[in-house]
């Protein structure tokens, strides 16, 4: 039986008892009233929020519950209510009323109303709730929430006032003594100036971490969304942390999956950041052995895939307790690792932080004297589909079907060469010790091609080189080394004469690649060029400084881009000062002379054009400093516009060593004038620059590079014949981009224009207009040829 059957059951006296009793306990206020508006019940709980006694409200108008101000408006709402076919509203449904206590002090309050009619008199009935506390509550949480939000944007600008008056000295400090470095002094004064300015350029990076952290904390870091390759963003971040890991003998290596997708759209500056901080963290516990990054993928719907980045080493390893403390902000696993190894604490709880803002996090694995793995996974977006770079490709002609000696004694080592040597159509012999090659040598297995690694216990690559040779000619077996940059400048000249090409380590495809074609099919020089073989080979280290000599200053609010900026200018013989942002810039220009300075757009209190219209009115008479813009993601009418504040140059982020150079060059010299280039068969500027990038490692670059625009341009005309007879849009615009890479090295100007004609063409996929323009490209190519071979040194 339900409870309203037991209700009805219930005698009128009894059932009136049990209501009283049910008012009497109810904490809201139970208000009877009449269709005169006069309190006619008024319980306990009415009692306690009113401060009423009911015997005083009894019979009473229902308006002395009510301010002055509502009452009229409130009885007016009871006559409506009254009249209309609907029994009941529910609490909170007006919203917010207000009631009056005996004491004349009002309250908030939510309440719920019904009427009903009995024995002909309609009654409204009235449960009130004194919401006073929660609205006391809700009014300190928002004051609370503001004073928070005050607070960290008053840290925020304590932080960058802070930075500022931070940075102002030290730049002045990393400058001076820059400038100290290039007088005249004794050894131990030079080291102590060494010192003094190593010093300050790690103060600066833990005032950037601190900084980092801090926006993180007030989310202000943004994250942003730009097309980007994978490849290149990996290979970055290895270039930053290799000088230390040579210092420490340490083999790095990364290996992207089969599959993986490398156009990818998200913010590579922060994907590149996380990696760095978990190299350096690796290299930093990692006393011996190895640091290797992997890289794979998974899809997550909507054209984006999850990037999986592992980076793992062979260090000191952690201890399971000390696991959880590692990614919180100021933290190492104890206090002797802060003594021993420096650092702030900071980098893994930014990695990590900065790991969540792009949909993934970072975790860890770890075993005492085993080492440790670091996982870090991003969300990205997949770039539209292009045509892949050809060391990309399965099974290159150029390399297909070539016989190749593998000799590492570092097992990842192998299996990158290895998976590179079979994508490639190769047939590699792999081994992991120079006797077991040089035994194969002597029973006459023939070879293609041999890659020897530097650094192998017992006998390394170079004796194994020398070994080899006794037996075999350059001819008959060419040989590339892989070794460190440091090992590759002390090569004795009479030694590396034996070698066809030298490559510097962690292996990169790219430069693999282009080595082993410039190898078997090109003339045998020592070649570490990362770009295709007839293009132009990276600048050697110090090569440009020694000719070009430049006071430089980098002026980029972003940690990871000031260390990239350093570490190719640093490649090209060049220390460099930095600036934060344009204030810092303006400070700095006064304070001393600066040749260049390398202007980041985009930087926080003075962006870098603002900055740029200030300088330009105030150089000196020799035009100096010269401005270089750099960005990324160029639009249409920005080169324009950074001309118009005063800049001298562009380069686009991210940044090549070549194109590095080629603007220092330009700025140095000027170019002759558009129209006297338009009559340019090669422009004399590019050969001068391409002069200037000869040293005695490569005294011949210019007629090298003669050689292989000569021999390689008809193979690249009928590639764009045959391409165009299969009605292949695609591979026309790939040729048409190839091409134009190799006739802008080279300085051929009206080239390079036909070039760009045929790719967009392609691009839209017309190529009805095609045949006759690369018609004129061969005439043109003809052309060039002649004028190259004119200009060719003979020796």
């Amino acid at each position: 039986m339900g409870t309203s059957s037991l209700l009805r059951d219930l005698e009128p006296k009894d059932l009136g008892a049990l209501l009283a009793r049910l008012l009497a306990i109810a904490d809201d206020a139970v208000i009877v009233a009449d269709r005169a508006q006069r309190v006619v019940l008024f319980n306990e709980g009415a009692e306690r929020i009113f401060g009423h006694r009911a015997a005083e409200v009894l019979g009473q108008p229902l308006d002395r519950l009510l301010p002055e101000a509502a009452r009229a408006r409130h009885a007016e709402h009871l006559r409506r209510f009254a009249d209309s076919a609907r029994p009941a509203r529910r609490m909170g449904e007006r919203g917010q009323v207000h009631g009056l206590r005996a004491d004349g002090s009002l309250f908030d309050a939510e309440a719920s109303i019904a009427h009903v009619e009995l024995e002909g008199e309609v009654y409204f009935t009235a449960i009130l709730r004194d919401i006073s506390d929660i609205q006391r509550q809700a009014r300190a949480l928002e004051q609370a929430r503001a004073e928070a939000e005050a607070a960290a944007r008053a840290k925020s600008l304590f932080l960058a006032n802070m930075s500022h008056e931070i940075r102002t000295p030290l730049n002045a400090v990393i400058g001076m003594t820059t400038l100290l470095l290039d007088t005249p002094m004794s050894e131990d004064q030079r080291d102590f100036t060494q010192t003094i300015r190593t010093s300050g350029e790690s103060l600066l990076e833990i005032i950037n971490d601190i900084l980092d952290y801090s926006k993180a904390d007030v989310g202000k870091l943004e994250i942003e969304q730009h097309a980007f390759d994978l490849r290149r963003c990996v290979e970055e971040a290895l270039d930053l942390v290799t000088p230390r890991a040579q210092e420490k003998q340490l083999n790095l290596a990364y290996l992207i999956e089969d599959g993986t997708p490398e156009a990818l759209v998200g913010d590579a500056t922060r994907l590149r950041q996380v990696l760095v901080n978990l190299l350096s963290n690796a290299v930093k516990f990692t006393h011996q052995g190895e640091v290797f990054v992997a890289v794979d993928s998974e899809p997550v719907g909507d054209g984006r895939v999850r990037i999986h980045l592992a980076v793992k080493d062979s260090g000191i390893g952690i201890a399971a307790e000390h696991l959880p403390r590692l990614f919180q902000s100021f933290s190492q696993v104890d206090a002797s690792t802060t003594r021993k190894f420096g650092g702030t604490g900071l980098g893994l709880a930014i990695s990590r932080r900065l790991a969540e803002l792009m949909g993934g996090t970072v975790s860890v694995q770890s075993e005492p004297g085993v080492g440790s793995v670091f996982r870090a996974s991003v969300v990205a977006g997949v770039a539209p589909a292009a045509v892949p770079p050809e060391y990309l490709q399965r099974d290159v002609p150029a390399l297909a079907g070539r016989r190749v000696l593998i000799v590492d004694d570092n097992l990842t080592n192998r299996r990158i060469l290895t998976r590179l040597a079979l994508r490639w159509g190769m047939l590699p012999s792999t081994l992991p010790s120079a006797l077991e090659a040089l035994d194969r040598i002597r029973h006459g297995e023939p070879y293609d091609l041999a890659l020897l690694d530097m650094s192998m216990p017992a006998t390394d690559g170079l004796s194994l080189a020398i070994d080899i040779r006794r037996r075999r000619s350059a001819e008959e077996l060419p040989i590339v080394l892989l070794t460190s940059l440091g090992q590759r400048a002390a090569l004795p000249p009479h030694e590396a004469a034996q070698l066809s090409g030298v490559l510097a380590k962690p292996i990169k495809a790219g430069q693999l690649f282009a080595t082993l074609v410039a190898v078997l099919q090109g003339p045998r020089r020592v070649s570490g060029a990362p770009a295709a073989p007839a293009a132009a080979p990276s600048v050697l280290p110090g090569a440009l400084a020694r000719r070009l000599p430049l006071r430089v200053l980098v002026a980029e609010d972003h940690v990871i881009n000031q260390r990239v900026a350093l570490r190719l200018l640093q490649r090209l013989g060049y220390r460099a000062d930095l600036a934060a942002n344009g204030l810092e810039v303006i400070e700095a220009v006064e304070r001393q002379a600066y040749d260049v300075v390398l202007m980041d757009i985009q930087m926080p209190e003075m962006d870098g054009l603002q900055a740029a219209r200030w300088i330009a009115p105030r150089r000196g008479a020799d035009g100096r400093p010269r401005l270089i813009a750099m960005t990324a993601n160029a639009m249409p009418g920005d080169r324009e516009a950074y001309l118009a504040a005063g800049m001298d140059g562009y380069v686009a982020k991210p940044i090549e060593l070549d194109e590095l150079a080629a603007a220092l060059l330009q700025i140095a010299a000027p170019a002759p004038s558009a129209a006297a280039d338009a009559d340019l068969v090669v422009d004399p500027a590019r050969l001068e620059q391409l002069r200037a990038m000869q040293d005695d490692a490569q005294p011949s670059l210019v007629r090298e590079l003669i050689d292989l625009f000569v021999a390689d341009s008809p193979g690249h005309q009928a590639a764009l014949a045959q391409a165009i007879d299969a009605a292949d849009a695609a591979r026309v615009r790939a040729l048409a981009h190839r091409y134009l890479s190799v006739s802008e090295n080279i300085g051929a100007r009206r080239l390079s224009a036909l070039c760009v004609e045929v790719e967009g063409l392609a691009r839209q996929g017309r190529l009805d207009g095609v045949p006759a323009l690369v018609g004129q490209i061969g005439r043109e190519r003809e052309r060039v040829q002649a004028a190259l071979l004119a200009l060719r040194p003979r020796s």
